[in-house]
């Protein structure tokens, strides 16, 4: 898989301070795909969640002062279950979010404000995509 237009991850002390803030452990495996994937796009896009296919527009951006993409700090003000971390984002403003506590995987739609279980992990969750 390619990813496209990444942009350099600037301080790798944002994991702490989101984890401080949403009162959990982010996953090392999350904090390395972001550090390897910051605001990229992925060359495979589709993911199933439950009948419906869903599309993994790029992975947020952790860098307070990007501009050019989508942040991990505006998500976090959309998304008001503290126990989701959002890291990416598809093209309608839903978030792909990891669950803080059990790490689970979730399609957080932003007009129901309701999540569903896309994967248990976030190796799964990659493993879908098509």
């Amino acid at each position: 898989m390619e990813w496209k237009y990444k942009i350099p991850l600037k301080d790798a002390g944002a994991f702490a301070e989101i984890e401080q803030e949403r009162n959990g452990k982010i996953p090392e495996a999350l904090k390395d795909f972001v550090q390897e994937h910051n605001a990229a796009t992925p060359s495979m896009i589709r993911f199933p969640v439950g009948n419906v296919e869903r599309i993994f527009g790029a992975v947020l951006s952790f860098n307070k002062d990007d501009r050019d993409a989508d942040t991990v700090y505006s998500a976090l003000q959309a998304v008001p279950d503290k126990d989701l971390l959002p890291f990416g984002i598809d093209p309608f403003g839903n978030y792909i979010c990891c669950h803080l506590k059990n790490h689970e995987i979730l399609f957080w739609n932003h007009e129901t404000q309701k999540s569903e279980a896309v994967a248990r992990t976030l190796e799964d969750f990659l493993a879908l995509l098509y």
